[in-house]
């Protein structure tokens, strides 16, 4: 089943990210970006775009990674998978602290929070704290 592979190659793909092994991650989750535009609309390719942009954020390749996180964010909208929509905005959100861009990393954290009180899931606390993080590093930035 072609679905379990992507499911299976996004999972893995984001344990390699995760265990600091992203040029691995990448190099897995490339080989199988076929079979990923092969499936529009499915679950899984929205946690496949997001293992896919979190490796390439953690090599530091992260204005490509945005393509990918907006992929993610754009297909869990379309299938109202709110979980990894707020996985994805969280994520997104980090790698435009990365890059200096605190306007936009704030808007896609306090919407991944908006999402997680939503959901009553447990990551709120980690959109608080990246958060309350950005707006110190706003306030420094603007003193």
């Amino acid at each position: 089943d072609q679905s379990a592979i992507l499911d299976c190659v996004a999972d893995l793909g984001g344990m390699l990210t995760t265990a600091r092994s992203e040029a691995e991650a990448l190099d897995l989750l490339r080989k199988h970006e076929s079979l990923a535009n092969s499936h529009p609309g499915a679950e899984e390719l929205a946690w496949f775009w997001n293992a896919l942009a979190t490796a390439l954020q953690y090599i530091g390749e992260r204005a490509e990674a945005e393509t990918y996180f907006a992929k993610a964010v754009t297909v869990a909208q379309g299938g109202g998978w709110r979980r990894i929509e707020a996985m994805a905005l969280h994520h997104w959100g980090r790698s435009l602290v990365e890059q200096g861009q605190l306007h936009e990393a704030d808007l896609r954290i306090a919407q991944a929070l908006a999402i997680r009180e939503e959901l009553g899931e447990t990551r709120q606390e980690t959109s608080r704290k990246a958060l309350a993080e950005i707006a110190k590093l706003r306030a420094a930035s603007d003193a």
